[in-house]
């Protein structure tokens, strides 16, 4: 299939390094507080990380993987905690916010893309970023993975419409999902594409190259897809637009992709092994309408899409605080954050600038 023209023109101007973004709302200090939310599949409460607009003062807040507080000196707390400037349990400012949901990849974490939650809160947005949880599965397969996910963004999105707070700040009209890798098939399965186990057999059936995907989760993923029939429609209709970084697509058919109608943005990793660009991002955008956008990043891996880790935790952190040699991962967020925030805008106009 022939690359629609938007795809051929972004994709040129990510490779000669030019940065495709647009104006972005007026800056704003950024709050912070957790909200816990009930999965109806697993029977779990999971935290939800929430970052939005205030006009209260930011100070510096470390915290742990869980949302909880690091209680040592700062200067230890640098190394063992993710530090945000943010105002802890501010009120949130004046004014109509949208709302983006962050999806994780699997076994990843609410801080995994903080710094892009701090980029749409400063710029207007309500960033929700739940830590999923695992229940009885790997967070790689079976219904607790393939429903659960999608389900779990969608009671994020009741949470914060009904959330005391936020609620009558949120502008219902710009709901959007971001989704890392597994994230990225959450996102997908939100807005109408419909996933189905036997199409990752038979995409590893006729891809033997692409042996670290097919391995991934061992003998719980192979069980699960082998034994796991027909998944229900989890489409979310107040999902309007999507950015999907390194996604994994394997479950989805091109005839699933198709159902696709909102906006979608797709971030590819030249030298991401764990999702190979030719048969996930690549292949997504081709599918997907001629509008979509598509991005390549040049030397990038399949977590370069992940905030860099502080201290100990890149030790922790194992292959997601990893990316391949020269590459840097802070200056392409630096650049990828805006543009993200810029899709939104573009995508999810609000009143006042439609």
């Amino acid at each position: 299939m022939r690359p629609p023209v938007l795809f051929k023109h972004l994709l040129g101007l990510v490779l000669l390094g030019v940065a495709v973004t647009t104006g972005a709302a007026p800056s704003s200090n950024v709050a912070f507080r957790r909200i816990d939310v009930h999965d109806t599949i697993t029977g779990e409460l999971f935290p939800v990380a929430l970052w939005y607009p205030t006009r209260a003062v930011p100070a510096p807040l470390f915290l742990t993987g869980s949302l909880s507080g690091c209680r040592l000196p700062a200067t230890l707390c640098g190394w063992i905690a993710f530090e945000m400037q943010v105002a802890s349990n501010a009120p949130p400012a004046d004014g109509r916010f949208g709302v983006i949901v962050i999806s994780h990849g699997a076994g990843g974490l609410s801080m995994n893309h903080r710094d892009l939650a701090i980029a749409l809160a400063s710029h207007g947005y309500v960033a929700a970023a739940p830590t999923h949880p695992r229940g009885t599965d790997n967070d790689i397969s079976g219904v607790g993975v393939w429903v659960g996910r999608p389900k779990q963004v969608s009671r994020v999105i009741d949470a914060l419409l009904a959330d005391a707070e936020l609620g009558s700040h949120i502008q219902r009209e710009r709901i959007g999902v971001v989704g890392h890798s597994n994230g990225g098939y959450t996102a997908l399965a939100v807005v109408g594409a419909r996933p189905s186990p036997a199409a990752s057999v038979a995409h590893c059936r006729q891809h033997p190259d692409d042996s670290r995907f097919c391995s991934f989760g061992g003998a719980a993923t192979r069980e699960a897809t082998r034994t796991v029939g027909d998944l229900p429609d989890v489409r979310d209709p107040r999902v309007r637009a999507i950015v999907l970084m390194a996604p994994n697509t394997a479950p989805y058919t091109d005839d699933a992709l198709a159902k696709v109608t909102v906006p979608v943005r797709v971030y590819g990793a030249e030298r991401d092994d764990l999702t190979l660009v030719r048969y996930h991002a690549e292949r997504l955008a081709k599918a997907l309408p001629p509008q979509t956008e598509y991005i390549l990043v040049q030397r990038a891996g399949h977590f370069s899409f992940v905030a860099s880790f502080p201290g100990i935790l890149r030790l922790v952190a194992g292959e997601a605080a990893q990316d391949p040699a020269g590459f840097d991962r802070e200056a392409m967020h630096a650049v990828m954050n805006p543009e993200i925030v810029g899709f939104f805008d573009r995508k999810l106009p609000s009143a006042r600038t439609r």
